[in-house]
């Protein structure tokens, strides 16, 4: 499949709301990578004022998604598509969607460098998990990047790098859990902070979910598979198979 298909239309009229579909996600996308990029920035060197910057602009994510949701919904009313841009508005209310949680996800991170500092002594980066985290946020901005220019290329040549990239983030988080929690007993008086850092894990972890939910639905734009249900063997054959295609 290639993006061409969608503007070839009698419909100008649906061309443009199908293009306008493509911008508007790419746009979302574009704010939810600046969001993930400033809280790295925050993350690295525990900056306060780029922590509320994530924060603000988690408005702005949201208005987006609302935006396409509208758009969506108007193209459905209006022009009852079928084939294959009904599957672009399905893809993309998902995507949409993900990206919108995306956003939520690193707001948590930022709260967390704000909390640290208002109500704590210390960094968060003076505690267990910190390099983890900053590990994981890094994979997922990349892995968000990969599967954003994988739907403006209507391509899955990458799906399967995609999901390996969020495996090995699992058995990352799950080390670093397994590190805080360890800490929980050596050191009693951390508690708190540390329950910080687990929540902020869990928080980059699940921005690494959302990439691969993205992926996903980008293979049922344009293999009209959805792969959600499938089993990880299964999963994996599916994604080589059409790689090799």
């Amino acid at each position: 499949m290639e993006k061409k298909e969608f503007n070839s239309h009698i419909s100008n009229q649906l061309n443009r709301n199908l293009e306008d579909l493509f911008n508007h996600i790419l746009e979302m996308g574009g704010l939810v990578e600046v969001q993930l990029e400033t809280a790295l920035q925050a993350l690295g060197a525990g900056d306060v004022a780029k922590a509320k910057e994530v924060i603000v602009l988690d408005k702005v994510v949201n208005q987006a998604e609302m935006e396409i949701d509208r758009l969506c919904a108007r193209v459905l009313a209006r022009q009852q598509p079928t084939a294959s841009d009904l599957r672009l508005i399905l893809a993309t209310i998902r995507i949409a969607i993900d990206l919108e949680r995306m956003g939520d996800e690193v707001v948590k991170i930022a709260k967390m460098i704000i909390k640290f500092n208002e109500e704590y002594a210390t960094a968060c980066r003076d505690y267990s998990g910190y390099a983890e985290l900053l590990d994981i946020a890094t994979r997922s901005n990349s892995m968000l990047k990969t599967s954003l220019n994988a739907f403006a290329r209507v391509s899955t040549a990458e799906a399967l790098d995609i999901v390996n990239q969020e495996e090995e983030i699992d058995v990352i988080y799950k080390n670093a859990c397994d590190k805080v929690t360890n800490d929980f007993k050596a050191k009693p008086d951390q508690v708190e902070c540390l329950l910080e850092v687990i929540g902020a894990l869990r928080a980059t972890e699940r921005v690494s979910d959302h990439a691969r939910n993205i992926m996903e639905s980008i293979v049922y734009l344009v293999q009209g598979q959805d792969v959600r249900s499938m089993d990880e063997e299964r999963l994996m054959a599916f994604l080589a198979e059409i790689r090799e295609d």
